[in-house]
């Protein structure tokens, strides 16, 4: 049987733990970073990513079915949602900073994510808009679009990233309120799909499709 990391936590978080509590936290810390790294060696992250992305696209389906598409819209994550950053996130054992992350970033080679890419196409078959909400600062802007573009991603009629300054240590109120806003547009949204429990917080979308992510958390 593979193991699988199954605590999706910030190698610092781990670690604040670590002062909070008299007993030595279980597992140890390299034992989760090899299970994630030999869960997503053999398959598994694919797996899980291509099974829920599957749920998303049934709901897209489901929605087309039965209703005109007249405003219909799906918001999306970026990171480990339509794009993929394994290759840092092995590199540096999951030990993100955000300086070397804007540096990764800024570098260009995130890759596509196939199943959300899928999706992606299949939204935008409909004329559906798309509209991107990301973590990432608004100083990556141009970088990101590069990136996206290179891995096949065009078209989507909103990106909207993080703005410069952002103090909350939370991310959910600023992207339930771009969805709010979308709303307040005459936008329905239909379906929000990310990888973080943050990405999905919140409200304003009719179903929201959480993705697997074991490697980080963001609050």
């Amino acid at each position: 049987m593979v193991a699988r990391c199954i605590f999706p936590v910030l190698i610092a978080v781990v670690c604040g733990g670590c002062v909070s509590t008299p007993r030595e936290p279980t597992p140890n810390i390299t034992i989760l970073k090899n299970a994630c790294i030999e869960w997503h060696a053999s398959g598994g992250y694919d797996a899980a990513l291509q099974k829920s992305v599957s749920e998303a696209r049934a709901e897209l389906e489901r929605y087309l079915r039965r209703e005109t598409p007249q405003n219909f819209a799906i918001v999306l994550d970026i990171d480990e949602t339509l794009l993929s950053n394994w290759q840092y996130l092995k590199a540096n054992q999951f030990a993100i900073t955000p300086a070397s992350f804007a540096a990764w970033m800024q570098s260009e080679r995130a890759v596509a994510l196939a199943a959300t890419r899928e999706l992606y196409a299949r939204a935008q078959a409909y004329s559906i808009p798309i509209f991107l909400v990301t973590g990432r600062n608004e100083s990556l802007r141009n970088a990101t679009i590069r990136d996206l573009e290179e891995a096949g991603y065009w078209g989507w009629s909103g990106l909207y990233m993080k703005p410069s300054g952002y103090a909350d240590v939370s991310i959910i109120p600023f992207k339930s309120g771009v969805r709010k806003m979308l709303t307040d547009h005459g936008y329905d949204i239909i379906l929000n799909v990310g990888d973080q429990d943050s990405d999905l917080a919140g409200g304003f979308a009719r179903r929201a499709v959480k993705l697997p992510n074991p490697f980080y958390f963001i609050p």
